[in-house]
């Protein structure tokens, strides 16, 4: 599957019948998430120097999948936060899941500038690399990194079944 800095977030309960929900207009969050974001967007424009407040409504955002409306948030905490790597990692995520691998690949290269062996940036910078610019061997020089940094990671045999699929081709 894609690459992933957090888990897949559990199915969010409504507070609304399916119903009413049905009568929101198509690509309308159900209204708890709704509240939800606008609280924590409340609670960050009240602290605008808080790179913590912008980071919730980001992660909130990742965990409900608006992927664009957390790039603006991830890159709100990462003005105030440069050198948030988990942000940083999952900036790069966002832009992953909306197949702008460029920029992906860019955010994961600037996280590993900051923490040259952060496994979950290096899985997905191999990802990226591999899923989305064809680059099997920049796929692989990360994923190689990856398995002598972290030879436990989660990711590597899934990793090492794609790049011996292309090899392969």
């Amino acid at each position: 599957g894609a690459p992933s800095a957090a888990p897949a977030p559990a199915p969010v309960a409504s507070a609304m019948s399916p119903e009413a929900e049905a009568t929101l207009p198509e690509g309308h969050p159900p209204l708890n998430i709704a509240e939800q974001w606008s609280a924590l967007q409340q609670q960050a424009e009240a602290n605008p120097k808080d790179p913590r407040a912008a980071l919730e409504v980001a992660n909130f955002l990742y965990d409900v999948e608006r992927w664009q409306d957390a790039i603006r948030w991830y890159q709100r905490a990462l003005e105030l936060d440069p050198r948030n790597t988990d942000a940083r990692t999952d900036l790069g995520t966002c832009f992953y899941n909306l197949r702008r691998f460029e920029e992906a690949i860019a955010e994961f290269n600037r996280t590993l500038e900051l923490e040259p062996d952060k496994p979950q940036a290096l899985y997905n910078l191999a990802m990226a690399r591999l899923r989305g610019k064809q680059d099997t061997a920049g796929a692989r020089r990360a994923y190689e990194q990856l398995r002598r940094s972290h030879p436990d990671f989660p990711g590597l045999p899934e990793m090492a079944r794609l790049l011996e699929q292309e090899r392969a081709r």
